[in-house]
């Protein structure tokens, strides 16, 4: 898979707009995409320090902050995902707007955890590309309104008057 990732790096990028009008549609694109990052960091690495990875923690530490950011990022989406489905999306606005908010912050984390990982062993000509790759796999089609999808959250915990999630 890593170098599937890389042949797609030197690639010509898609200029299709993909549809997502389905309920996470776009954040599943999303996270596919953190999912390539982590094998292009973690690929690199290994092809480039191999059995003596293990010296790099920093490296290591960059690259699992990275899985673990994704798993929890799956997780959510996945579990709001089947409650919408079985309670309907308008009962579960808030939660979908949770998931939407923590695949964002999330997606933060992943890039400075890769930038700094990238930093830490490519340089040069690999170092831009690696660069640009993570830029390509981060990026939205339709960025969320963070401001609003907080404003949502809020209301629900203000309406209720405690912590209702």
């Amino acid at each position: 898979p890593a170098m599937a990732v890389q042949e797609e790096l030197m690639g010509i990028p898609s200029f299709d707009t993909p549809d997502f009008s389905e309920l996470f549609s776009e954040e599943k694109a999303v996270l596919a995409n953190l999912k390539k990052v982590f094998l292009m960091v973690a690929g690199a690495a290994v092809q480039k320090y191999g059995p003596d990875l293990e010296n790099h923690q920093q490296l290591m530490m960059a690259a699992s902050n990275i899985l673990i950011e994704i798993y929890m990022a799956e997780s959510t989406l996945l579990r709001t995902e089947k409650n919408a489905k079985r309670f309907g999306e308008n009962t579960q606005k808030e939660q979908i707007a949770m998931a939407k908010l923590y695949l964002y912050n999330a997606t933060e984390i992943i890039i400075k955890n890769a930038k700094e990982g990238i930093i830490s062993f490519a340089q040069g000509d690999e170092q831009r590309m690696m660069l640009m790759g993570l830029k390509r796999f981060t990026k939205y089609s339709n960025m969320p309104n963070v401001v609003e999808l907080r404003n949502i959250i809020s209301e629900k915990v203000k309406s209720e008057n405690k912590y209702c999630f």
